[in-house]
């Protein structure tokens, strides 16, 4: 039913709250197990760069986005093998994506080009406003996804929702 399983993670203890709930999944049914994280694309640092300070009407400085997108990688390279390690401790199959781009739409996409079958996540449950201004990744995945979605909610960090 579950063979494969993308579980979608942003390098927070928060995001890895899903991973007890991928880990018995993956084996009850001894699904592989597929861990992604968005990283920084080009585009990216290209418009924060020029984004500049708007209350002065500075421009950004110029910079080599290379570091910045070198940087990333490597940071959800290792992030993403040391929980790997974890679950393959537990003799699950495990394999790492990390793709440039927004989250929502390297989830999506890789959620379609992998054919997996089910999408793990978490969710802080921001809704009215929060969600207008935060935007929700996990609304855009669930609305959006080529398969069933699995969302954890979480408490806000401030501890005032609790689920």
């Amino acid at each position: 039913m579950y063979e494969h399983l993308l579980v979608a993670l942003d390098g927070s203890p928060a995001a890895e709250r899903v991973l007890e709930h991928a880990e018995a999944l993956a084996s009850t049914f001894h699904s592989h197990v597929t861990l992604v994280r968005a990283t920084v694309s080009i585009e990216m640092v290209l418009a924060e760069e020029g984004a500049g300070d708007a209350t002065t009407g500075q421009i950004a400085p110029t910079i080599d986005p290379e570091p910045i997108l070198d940087a990333d990688n490597d940071t959800a390279e290792s992030y993403l093998h040391d929980v790997a390690g974890r679950l393959r401790a537990n003799g699950i199959e495990v394999s790492l994506d990390h793709t440039a781009g927004p989250a929502d739409a390297v989830i999506l996409e890789r959620a379609t080009a992998l054919g997996v079958s089910l999408i793990l996540m978490t969710t802080h449950g921001r809704s009215g406003i929060g969600r207008a201004i935060f935007g929700s990744v996990a609304d855009a995945v669930l609305r959006h996804a080529p398969c069933p979605v699995l969302i954890v909610r979480i408490p806000h960090e401030d501890g005032l929702r609790r689920s």
